[in-house]
Parts: C-alpha cells; structure tokens; sequence
C-alpha cells in the first residue's frame, strides 16, 4: 500500500485526500443489513454534510439511499449532480431559504420543520410532505437548541395539518456536540464532544417519538437521525430502539441518517514531511504540508497518524502543520519512527467532517481521489491560483511603476 500511496501523491500532488468508495459501500450494507434485521421497514437517507465527496454521494445513490441534505447547495448536489429523486430527499436544517423550500415542494421532497413557525413558511412554499423535528436531549445533556420542545410538538404537529401538512414523520437527532453556556469565557472552551451515544439513549428517544405519534395519530414514520455507530456495533442500538418501538405499540417506518458510521474510515490525508528539527526544550519537530487548516477536527481529538514507510529509532515526534499559528499542531507526541524530510505521512479515518469542515486558509486545497470499483480515478481535481479569484470582479486600484 505505501508504494501505491507514493504514487498517487507523485501524479496528484500533496496533500492529499484518498476516499475509498467502496469502503463506504461497504458500511452502507452492513449498517442497512444491523438495523433490518432488527425492524422490518428501515430506510436510510445518507447525511451530506458530513462528507460531500462525490463518489460518496454517487455510491451511497447507487446502493439505493436516499439523501438527506441540511442546505440549498447540498440539495443542489443530490438533485443536479447525483440525481436523486425529490421524493428520496429528505430536507432538514434550522434555517432553510425559501428557494429551497420551493425547490423542495416542487420535487416532492420531505422537508422537516425545526420550529412551529417554520411550518408557516412550508405551506407558504407549497410543502406537502412534512416532518416535525424534536428537541430532545440525550441523558446528562443540555436541551437541543434544535426542533420543537417536547411539550409543544402535540400543538405543533396539529397545526402543521391545519395548515394543510401532510405530517409523515417525527423526527429527532441526539448532537454529538454540546457546550456549557455561560460556564466558560468561550465558545473553545465549552465544546462537549460526546460520539456515540449508547443505545439506551436512542430507545428512550424512539419511545418519546412514538408516544407522540400515538397521540396524533396518521404518523407514519418515526426518524432518529445519525450519530449511530457502524455495523456491527450498530446492531445493539437497532435491537434497543426495534425493542422501545414495539414496547410503546408503533409498527411504522424507521428512518435512518447515517454519516459519521458510513465514510469516518473511509478516507485518509496523505502530506509530506518537509522539515525535522528539535527545538530548545528537547523535543524532536515535524513540519507537514498539511495542518489544521485540512484537519480541524483535531481540536476534538488527535487524528491517528502512521508513517507508511516508518523507520525505527525515531521516538516520540511533536508533529505540526504548515501554518503561521503556533497551535497548528497535529499530535503533541505521535510514534512515527525517524522521519526524514521527504517522508509522508498519513491521517487515518479522517472522512466525517473533516473535508468538509477543511478552510482555504494557507495553501491551495489538495486534490480528492477516490477508490471506486478497485481502481483510483480523480474526483476533484487540485485547487488552482485561478480559482482563488476566479468570481472576482473588481479592477486592482494599483498599476506598476
């Protein structure tokens, strides 16, 4: 594999990102084939926003999930590039634009609303098919700042068929990210991070959404988001919620939006070494042509590092990014071996989030290949200066002496 790796940076460049498609189609089958066979009608509508790769999004398609998109352009994306059906497209988000709910209500999409007042604006938009997000909090959590509160969804799903609604489901997604607010001086230092969340907490989640659909009534499906882990530990939170959803009588659809347990192992950043130094206290320094800025989900935890060519005697390495910053850092102490420049070095199980979440801060953004059917073809190719300015439209306000 290293051999194989060295030469995808040769031809592409580096950084750069290797998604492997298949290995999501992969996930996919195991993940649908945990929770089926815990509940008769299970479907699943893969989260865009974790990773928007394009072969992703074309081979969670093929497989037969749908998409469920948080934004006009990743409707966009499922719609005009992928072509995924309106009615496989689920909508979601705190705050849609009214061309997306247009969009949306035209294509036949499900859209759920976040707040009573937003089922305004999906009839306004000609919204047929609706959902209704909830706001419940996972045990020893705060309350989400997303959906309905619990004691409002009775009144709020009634109102969205006063409206004229169809309301199709219920729908709920227990964060993994939580902050303490007004306990810390900033927004850094009050982040929770808490993935995955044990299959009690989405049992007690399906049973609330099922109470509720009870005393609606005509509720036909149920939704518990993502933050599931992959097959097969999948399978005990698909065993809990089948049991809470039997126990409180629904007999409905179970609707399902992975992420994070389908594409998290299926991607890796490849950078280069290009300087080694020790510095005045001792510790030896690695300086990579990838930092923070591709990887900014190391301020939740260290990503897992491996040299593909390790050498031995290296001892524990502070491995940095490219960055002006100082807390450009990528692992305080990682055990790469002896690293020389020249080197690469490889960020395993990088897919959720982190492409996506990567800024155009420092160099240009690396090239995207992606492993589908066996063999590495380019799916986005490496940024160029002139895509930097390429919707710039003012004339420079200097001239050359």
């Amino acid at each position: 594999m290293s051999g194989e790796v060295a030469e995808l940076v040769a031809e592409h460049g580096s950084p750069l990102w290797l998604a492997d498609a298949d290995r999501v189609r992969e996930r996919l089958a195991g993940f649908e084939a945990a929770w089926s066979a815990a509940w008769p009608d299970v479907r699943v509508a893969y989260s865009y926003k974790t990773n928007r790769t394009t072969a992703f999004l074309r081979a969670v398609d093929d497989a037969g999930a749908g998409a469920e998109v948080v934004a006009a352009a990743e409707y966009a994306l499922a719609r005009e590039v992928v072509g995924v059906a309106g009615p496989r497209i689920t909508v979601n988000g705190p705050a849609k634009p009214a061309a997306l709910l247009e969009s949306a209500a035209a294509d036949g999409a499900l859209v759920v609303a976040d707040s009573a007042v937003e089922l305004e604006r999906l009839a306004l938009a000609g919204v047929e098919r609706a959902g209704l997000r909830v706001g419940l909090a996972a045990a020893g959590a705060a309350p989400s700042r997303f959906g309905v509160a619990p004691a409002q969804a009775l009144a709020a799903g009634r109102r969205a068929r006063e409206l004229g609604l169809s309301l199709e489901v219920l729908s709920v997604h227990l964060v993994s990210t939580d902050f303490a607010a007004g306990s810390a001086p900033t927004l850094a230092a009050s982040v929770r991070v808490a993935w995955g969340k044990p299959p009690a907490a989405y049992a007690q989640a399906a049973a609330t959404l099922a109470g509720l659909a009870a005393e609606l009534g005509g509720v036909e499906a149920i939704d518990l988001g993502g933050g599931f882990p992959p097959a097969p530990a999948a399978a005990a939170h698909a065993d809990a919620v089948a049991g809470a959803l039997r126990a409180a009588g629904f007999a409905g659809v179970l609707m399902l939006e992975p992420g994070r347990a389908l594409v998290a192992d299926a991607v890796r950043l490849v950078s280069t070494v290009g300087a080694v130094k020790d510095l005045p206290d001792g510790r030896r320094c690695a300086v990579l042509d990838a930092g923070t800025n591709l990887l900014p989900g190391t301020l939740w935890g260290w990503p897992r590092l491996a040299a593909p060519a390790p050498r031995p005697d290296g001892g524990p390495t502070l491995v940095t990014g490219p960055l002006c910053l100082n807390v450009d850092v990528l692992h305080p102490a990682a055990e790469l071996g002896r690293l020389e420049p020249g080197d690469l070095v490889v960020a395993h199980d990088v897919g959720a989030y982190e492409q996506v979440h990567a800024t155009g801060f420092g160099d240009l953004r690396p090239a995207v290949v992606a492993r589908d059917g066996g063999r590495w073809r380019l799916d986005r190719r490496r940024e160029e200066i002139a895509d930097l300015i390429r919707h710039d439209r003012g004339e420079p306000s200097w001239s050359a002496s």
